[in-house]
């Protein structure tokens, strides 16, 4: 990504409706399974830093990315930042009560390696957790402006976790209520002929646009605290070692 690719995303992660939706929902999983603090947290693939200071609440974060310049624009003094990549994480068994995987295992090309490493580093009681998009029949231009590899179900992901060693200790589907819409987006965009290289689907949304749609997402994540949703566009897990 070119540094303006950089300094557009740290622009969204601030205020767009996605980013404000998901961290209410991060911060109500966690308030729900993990109820100390972790001492050391990691926010695996952190980007340009946009979970550091919700997940600093929990504890000491580190932070890792493979692009060096993702991590000239995250926050300082808020994590130990560190270069690499998911595959081989650069640290001791056992290190971390809490990893974030937040986007993370769509792009890798074994995701299941990826998954043994997070419990690998994983305390005996640690917490992963995980975010990932759903459906194959959801793939777009989106996916692949992104340099995802692939789409779950929630079935595909628990068997993956489990056979990394990791127990599900909660699974659902997230965007559940955008998903119908969301679902005739990507479907219509495969009728339009192509027209230069794929492209994100994230852009911002004016007021009061963008707080309803947040506002939704919120919605999602107190319901969660009693179902698990039964589809949408994205997945979110919590597991354990």
């Amino acid at each position: 990504m070119e540094e303006q690719a950089y300094t557009d995303l740290l622009r969204l992660e601030r205020g767009h409706w996605w980013y404000r939706g998901t961290r209410f929902i991060y911060r109500s999983l966690l308030q729900c399974y993990v109820l100390s603090a972790c001492g050391m947290v990691l926010d695996l693939g952190c980007g340009t830093g946009g979970n550091l200071r919700l997940l600093s609440a929990w504890g000491t974060v580190v932070g890792v990315e493979p692009w060096r310049p993702a991590l000239a624009f995250c926050p300082s003094g808020m994590a130990v930042l560190v270069q690499g990549t998911a595959e081989v994480l650069p640290f001791c068994d056992k290190t971390f009560g809490l990893v974030a995987a937040l986007g993370v295992i769509e792009h890798v090309a074994d995701d299941v390696k990826v998954l043994r490493e997070m419990r690998r580093i994983l305390r005996s009681d640690g917490t992963v957790l995980l975010l990932t998009s759903a459906f194959q029949f959801l793939w777009g231009r989106h996916d692949e402006a992104n340099r995802h590899l692939r789409r779950y179900t929630a079935r595909e992901l628990r068997e993956k976790a489990e056979r990394a060693g990791l127990h599900v200790r909660f699974i659902s589907y997230l965007n559940f209520f955008l998903f119908p819409v969301a679902t005739l987006v990507r479907l219509f965009q495969r009728l339009l002929p192509r027209r230069g290289k794929a492209h994100l689907d994230m852009f911002p949304v004016p007021e009061p646009f963008n707080s309803v749609l947040a506002g939704l997402l919120a919605l999602e994540g107190w319901l969660m605290r009693w179902v698990k949703l039964p589809w949408g566009v994205s997945l979110v897990a919590v597991l354990e070692r």
